[in-house]
């Protein structure tokens, strides 16, 4: 039956299409996704790069609020499997165990 040949070939370039979107969004993302530990380097990556700045927060929400404050950015995410590391966090220099995702809406 021909028209069985055609839905093969149908799904596989729509899946084929969504493979392509879903690796160029990866690449897109990965491309702009910044690890910092410092304020300075923080700033440079929410005002310059318009990519994601990975840092060390100390999970108060007065220092969430004020990062908001001087750079317009907010956490976007907190990775549910984060990796768990010692580290400062970016704008207090208290301690932090994780980092979490920063990013300026645009």
């Amino acid at each position: 039956v021909p028209s069985a040949g055609i839905s093969d070939l149908v799904k596989d370039t729509l899946d084929q299409i969504q493979s392509d979107l879903y690796n160029k969004a990866l690449d897109f993302q990965q491309k702009r996704t910044y690890h910092v530990d410092t304020w300075d380097d923080f700033v440079d990556v929410i005002d310059n790069k318009q990519g994601f700045a990975v840092a060390h927060w100390n999970g108060n929400s007065e220092t969430e609020e004020k990062i908001k404050e001087l750079t317009k950015a907010t956490i976007r995410c907190i990775p549910l499997d984060n990796k768990q590391e010692n580290g400062k966090c970016v704008l207090t220099g208290e301690p932090s165990t994780q980092r979490v995702i920063f990013a300026k809406s645009y």
